[in-house]
């Protein structure tokens, strides 16, 4: 059984697949607390592999289409993702990705990793640069809070695509902070974001397009 906080069907809105379709399945649980996270995760419903396959199936209820994306995302998928899902999901006919911070192994067959490795060890993002599990990855994406330098994660990562985000575009933060203070903070973020990758190229700006545009 997997600890299912909800399945939905909407646009990527982050990182290389920015505006394709897809379902997300949402698992309940982190090993993480860091205090821009915008989920309620909390929340969950014991579902068979079964299930949510069938679930993804009934929302991307589209005619002929060869390749159906699916992202395992969280909280942390990590924690619940295993081979018989992997399995099942592939035999359904679905692209899986997964979002992860990439503290924890991943089991073989995703087709799409993207890892977001967070400042944070457990639950004070002050604290060390965590250690991560994963080396290989297809994208890397950052939130940019601009307390150390995000190169650090080029020590421990090989990835194809590395994205930085802006800290105002994620918008848990209000909860941690006053309202006021991130209202006169998040432009010079955002120019603080845009700044550090016209001085490292390797980066690329992302942006969460679904909040902007008003999806989910």
């Amino acid at each position: 059984m997997y600890r299912v906080n909800e399945i939905f069907y909407t646009l990527q809105g982050e990182g290389a697949h920015s505006g394709i379709p897809a379902v997300f399945v949402r698992f309940s649980g982190c090993n993480l607390r860091c205090p821009w996270c915008d989920t309620e995760f909390a929340d969950f419903t014991s579902m068979t592999a079964e299930e949510i396959v069938n679930e993804a199936l009934n929302l991307y209820d589209i005619p002929n289409e060869r390749r159906k994306m699916v992202v395992l995302t969280g909280g942390e998928p990590s924690l619940q993702v295993d081979t018989p899902l992997i399995d099942a999901l592939h035999d359904a006919g679905f692209y899986i990705c997964i979002e992860t911070n990439g503290t924890r192994p991943l089991p073989d067959g995703i087709d799409w990793i993207t890892c977001s490795p967070k400042e944070s060890s457990i639950t004070n993002y002050l604290l060390p640069i965590t250690k991560l599990s994963l080396h290989r990855v297809n994208e890397v994406k950052v939130v940019f809070t601009g307390t150390y330098d995000p190169e650090i994660w080029r020590e421990q990562l090989e990835a194809d695509h590395w994205l930085l985000q802006p800290l105002r575009y994620t918008g848990e933060w209000l909860i941690e902070h006053a309202v006021d203070e991130w209202e006169d903070d998040r432009n010079d973020n955002l120019d603080d974001t845009v700044r550090y990758i016209l001085a490292h190229p390797f980066w690329r700006l992302s942006v969460q397009l679904h909040k902007i545009v008003g999806l989910r």
